[in-house]
């Protein structure tokens, strides 16, 4: 079986642990990687990785937690970085972070707007980050801004990376055309509401993904790796009552299609 792991951080971990967990993650069958930055600094790392591993892409873009005063000048070094690279396959990672709230939610929207129409500009995909606040009733508040931001922009080339919203917010961003990556938040036994929205959306939409270092699987190591998105594919199977080897392709198949990997 084939996996892609279609969204980790490997520029996070030591430099020295990097030839060992892509040698591991082969040989659990995951063959394709795509390293997603999160700002100008870490677009440089990561393509320092791509110019050392054949099946590692990355990204361009800056988070919502990494913003800056200088919008015009990063969404330019963006855009360039975007433009000239051929390894940059997406946009990201880009979003809105209500959680942290380390920037005020109009510059985090401002930032973000201006990122999706870099990524219109250059018919690449977008990575979406989007985390509501930390009280009851907040998470939503962030998926209603990111929802109507796309809506506005007629934007549907993009997927939200590990998606930790509710059932309605995962229908309408299907209902957009987006896609939905999972991470090991699904194997967690409390996030049965996780499990919940993967056993009712359709495969054809969803990608998975480690986001390594973070949020190794249950009953898995830390810090986390690619070789553990199997066993978020794995629970996807179960979970969906379907064989690991229907995962496995189609996830593949839709990750290779929405990051044009070759």
């Amino acid at each position: 079986m084939v996996y892609i792991d279609s969204h980790a951080h490997l520029h996070m971990t030591p430099q020295e642990e990097i030839p060992k967990m892509i040698e591991r993650a082969k040989k659990a069958g995951v063959q394709k990687i795509v390293n997603a930055a999160c700002n100008l600094e870490q677009v440089g790392q990561c393509l320092s990785l791509v110019d050392q591993y054949k099946n590692i892409w990355t990204t361009a873009g800056i988070h919502p937690t990494d913003l800056t005063d200088n919008m015009e000048g990063d969404l330019k070094c963006v855009y360039t970085y975007a433009k000239n690279e051929k390894k940059i396959v997406a946009i990201g990672e880009i979003g809105l972070d209500y959680y942290h709230d380390s920037f005020p939610r109009n510059r985090q929207i401002d930032f973000l707007v201006g990122q999706l129409n870099i990524a219109k500009q250059l018919d690449l995909p977008a990575i979406l980050h989007c985390r509501g606040g930390k009280n009851p009733g907040e998470n939503e508040g962030a998926f209603v801004d990111l929802i109507a931001i796309l809506t506005e922009l007629r934007f549907s080339n993009a997927v939200v990376h590990c998606f930790s919203g509710n059932t309605v917010e995962a229908e309408k961003l299907i209902d957009i055309g987006l896609m939905i990556s999972f991470t090991g938040l699904v194997t967690y036994p409390r996030n049965e509401n996780i499990r919940e929205i993967v056993k009712n959306l359709p495969l054809d939409r969803m990608m998975i993904e480690t986001d390594s270092p973070f949020l190794s699987p249950d009953g898995c190591a830390e810090p986390n790796e690619p070789a553990f998105v199997v066993e978020v594919a794995k629970t996807i199977a179960r979970v969906k009552g379907i064989d690991l080897n229907e995962v496995a392709e189609i996830t593949t198949k839709n990750a290779e299609r929405f990051f044009s990997l070759i």
